[in-house]
């Protein structure tokens, strides 16, 4: 059980975020859920339906879980609330040993095309979604580097997929390129950065929208929330992590590569064949 290893997980009310910090929280980890939602059904998905999830919920399934659970309500649209934010973690655990840059600013009309039909709210991805993370990272890197060993990971998606808001994919191309130069100052703190991209997630959200569609989910091939968490957690005790510093990775093949599976009988599959891969700069095959 790692009883020090600290955690920070951004958007981690529901979804990617949740599952990350349950994943954590499995192997004893403190994790400090970060997110807006404090009262569950507060936030709506397409249709103006309540979603539910809370950060307070999720800390409560991380504790169950056998780790330390630690709820902060932040609005990451705020650099003083960031900076707080770490302030905090720094008087209560001293260190951060991984930080994961997850949230986001969503919107049930991010496919509408031609993308100027939408509202330019869409554009608040650039805000929360990323540069919220470049500031997160900022305020993280001294609590990174006492920990003598750590792990920065930028949650990404295919540039490709072109099934979102233009603003979406810049946040998300802006995320692999923080890791690669990242990378190059972390380096020498044995610390590393990536960016992971997940493949198709069967978040709250998403199973509002598919229900107990069986066959369409296994035909997407979704991902469990958690899945993504358990390859972190793989990524973590690779004594040859740093190796991969700098990279945009892909979660399946990441998975792959170190045994992780999703639920029995399934293993994710990498989208790199449909959605392209990486940038070569920061391809890891």
């Amino acid at each position: 059980m790692d009883q020090h290893l600290v955690a920070v997980i951004t958007g981690a009310s529901r979804g990617i975020g949740k599952g990350i910090a349950l994943a954590l929280g499995r192997r004893g980890a403190t994790v400090y859920v970060v997110g807006r939602t404090t009262v569950s059904g507060t936030q709506v998905s397409a249709g103006g339906i309540p979603v539910p999830g809370s950060i307070h919920e999720a800390a409560d399934e991380v504790t169950a879980a056998g780790g330390r659970g630690i709820a902060v309500a932040s609005d990451l649209a705020d650099d003083d609330a960031i900076r707080a934010l770490f302030e905090q973690v720094g008087r209560e655990s001293g260190h951060v040993d991984i930080l994961v840059n997850n949230a986001a600013s969503l919107h049930d009309q991010m496919g509408t095309r031609p993308f100027w039909e939408a509202p330019l709210k869409l554009a608040d991805i650039i805000d929360v979604g990323l540069r919220c993370h470049h500031v997160a990272t900022w305020h993280a890197a001294r609590l990174l580097i006492a920990a003598r060993r750590g792990l920065i990971v930028n949650i990404s998606f295919y540039g490709n997929g072109r099934v979102h808001d233009p603003a979406y994919y810049a946040a998300k191309a802006g995320l692999d390129k923080l890791a690669s130069v990242y990378a190059e100052d972390f380096t020498p703190y044995n610390v590393a950065a990536v960016s992971l991209w997940p493949g198709y997630v069967k978040t709250e959200r998403a199973e509002m929208i598919v229900g107990d569609a069986t066959e369409l989910i296994e035909g997407m091939g979704m991902e469990s929330p958690d899945y993504c968490g358990r390859v972190i957690s793989a990524l973590w005790d690779d004594p040859e992590m740093m190796a991969l510093t700098g990279g945009t990775l892909i979660a399946a093949e990441l998975g792959e590569r170190y045994g992780v599976v999703d639920r029995p009988g399934f293993s994710p599959k990498s989208l790199r064949a449909f959605y392209g891969a990486p940038h070569p700069q920061f391809d890891r095959v």
